[in-house]
């Protein structure tokens, strides 16, 4: 363990005396299903959820499971707000859960990619 590592770990053991934890994981509830939820309330398309739980499927690990808050923003239901999430959060995420697998999280987990799995064209939110 490096100096960083042994400082961070000072805290996680501080904080986990201090705070009740609880995981929560997007294919479990309360969270799986939220962000359809809370799209369907708020009237807006559906199409982020449906993405977000192929990303999630494709991804097959529970520790790598993307969470939904990313995308419980009224800007993520719009076409152009969606690739800002995605491509300025979710990917660059991927990218460092990722690293040195060999991987192109691009390839395996863009938009274009996944659009194209849920049949929807590639201009669709």
């Amino acid at each position: 363990m490096n100096t960083a590592d042994r400082s961070i770990a000072l805290v996680d053991a501080a904080m986990r005396r201090r705070f009740a934890f609880r995981r929560l994981s997007p294919e479990k509830p309360p969270v799986h299903g939220l962000l359809d939820r809370w799209l369907r309330e708020r009237g807006l398309p559906d199409t982020a959820a449906r993405l977000l739980d192929e990303l999630n499927t494709r991804l097959g690990d529970a520790d790598r499971a993307i969470g939904p808050s990313y995308l419980m923003k009224p800007a993520a239901a719009r076409p152009e707000g969606l690739d800002l999430v995605w491509r300025t959060q979710i990917l660059p995420l991927l990218e460092d859960q990722l690293y040195g697998t060999g991987i192109d999280v691009e390839e395996e987990y863009g938009l274009p990619v996944l659009r194209a799995a849920l049949g929807r064209a590639p201009e669709e939110a």
